[in-house]
């Protein structure tokens, strides 16, 4: 054999174990961040897991950072890679829709873990916004195409979109409810005729005009008469509370310190300990505190309501107007699972315990569409969820936040799905 040869196999060798090599580096990363999160994740321990050298590491990649966004990347290269290879070719529109329902639903329940890891801050909002901007605008050009074909009403696109991810993102959670688990093609049916027809169901609606249409009635009073008012102890820990979610939302729960926070609330640094036992004790007491203030919120403009697809008017308005002055509940509720995923996904349970109660009764007077009420509600939350996202947290352009049109098209796309009218 000759020198040239034997050379040139050499190379492709090494070349083929420094792919490996990298390969295992992107998976040990991954498997850190699912654990850790971004922030709280190293180069040491990414090392570790892969069974090599910091120096190795280094070989491959500049720094975490570069790790991060070339996960990122090459999610979004396998996502389009099989929208590529499977394009919605079918007749029938809805067969169509069901087909691209189901590459999202397949790649959410894929990267599940890596979606959870989005959205720490900084750097991590950066790659979120580029990483959902990428997917949804596959969706954003089908659901254009079937515009102009008439098969769908109109809609703004990045509702639909945006909104059918969070649909497909809350279906994936493990909500730890056995009994309500479904099959992939029975949840991919029931997304399906959910973003066809939406929730509402047979009985008579007066619908609001659109002179009414974001016209909130007169909250109920925050509190009973007879309650006593908050003792000084009560007004200091609700003060840390409100504090921690500022001083978080702006650094994170690694980054934040016990020092600002205290700063920020207006006592003094001992005082916090009088309360909370640890940092992690306060993001805790953060959370519960926080579903509690937004479901008030929410009830206090619900109780006054009847039908139920008023009712949800009014509650996805009031959850907007509440998220525009408390952001940092998209940045601290996702971080505490790096604390208690038991409580993390206790927010999301307690938001939706009296959800389905409520679309149970909705149903039962025929306001809803009879559909498994769990699955209801998590679609919904989901939608609202990333809604929110894609408008307030995301959004540098606060004026965009007031867009009446926008916050319409979405409860629309709720109430009434796509279909043309």
């Amino acid at each position: 054999m000759s020198r040239t040869k034997k050379k040139s196999r050499n190379a492709r060798t090494l070349k083929s174990k420094g792919e490996a090599t990298r390969s295992a580096l992107l998976d040990a990363a991954h498997g850190v961040f699912k654990d850790t999160g971004y922030y709280g994740s190293s180069i040491s321990e990414i090392s570790r897991r892969c069974g090599v050298s910091m120096g190795t590491f280094y070989h491959y990649f500049k720094n975490k950072e570069q790790v991060f966004l070339e996960l990122s990347d090459e999610i979004i290269a396998r996502f389009k890679k099989r929208a590529e290879a499977s394009p919605p070719s079918h007749h029938e529109f809805r067969e169509r829709l069901k087909s691209v329902i189901g590459l999202l639903l397949d790649h959410t329940r894929d990267n599940f873990a890596f979606h959870r890891i989005l959205g720490e801050s900084e750097l991590i909002d950066r790659v979120t916004i580029a990483f959902y901007d990428a997917i949804t605008q596959y969706y954003r050009d089908f659901f254009n195409r079937e515009l102009q074909a008439g098969n769908i009403r109109s809609l703004d696109i990045d509702v639909v979109a945006y909104g059918l991810i969070g649909i497909c993102y809350f279906n994936t959670l493990d909500w730890g409810i056995p009994h309500e688990t479904f099959t992939r093609n029975h949840m991919l049916d029931l997304i399906t005729d959910l973003v066809l027809t939406g929730i509402s169901g047979l009985a008579p609606w007066q619908r609001p005009s659109d002179r009414d249409f974001f016209l909130l009635p007169d909250a109920a009073p925050l509190h009973p008469e007879n309650k006593d008012p908050l003792t000084k102890g009560e007004k200091t820990r609700e003060a840390l509370l409100e504090a921690a979610g500022k001083v978080i939302g702006r650094h994170g729960i690694n980054r934040a310190s016990i020092s600002e926070i205290t700063r920020y609330a207006g006592v003094a640094q001992g005082t916090f300990y009088v309360h909370f036992k640890s940092k992690s004790d306060l993001v805790i007491g953060f959370v519960q505190y926080i579903n509690r203030e937004l479901r008030k919120a929410i009830q206090r403009v619900a109780s006054l309501t009847k039908d139920r697809r008023d009712i949800e008017r009014v509650g996805m308005l009031t959850f907007f107007r509440f998220i525009r002055q408390h952001r940092e509940i998209y940045r601290v509720v996702p971080e505490c699972e790096m604390i208690s995923r038991e409580v993390a996904m206790w927010y999301y349970h307690k938001l939706a315990e009296g959800y389905v109660q409520g679309l149970e009764s909705g149903m039962a007077r025929d306001e809803i569409r009879r559909s498994p009420p769990t699955f209801v509600a998590w679609s919904l939350m989901g939608l609202v969820h990333f809604i929110g996202l894609k408008q307030i947290v995301w959004n540098p352009d606060h004026a965009v936040e007031n867009n009446d049109l926008f916050y319409k098209d979405m409860i629309e796309f709720a109430l009434f799905g796509l279909q043309p009218n």
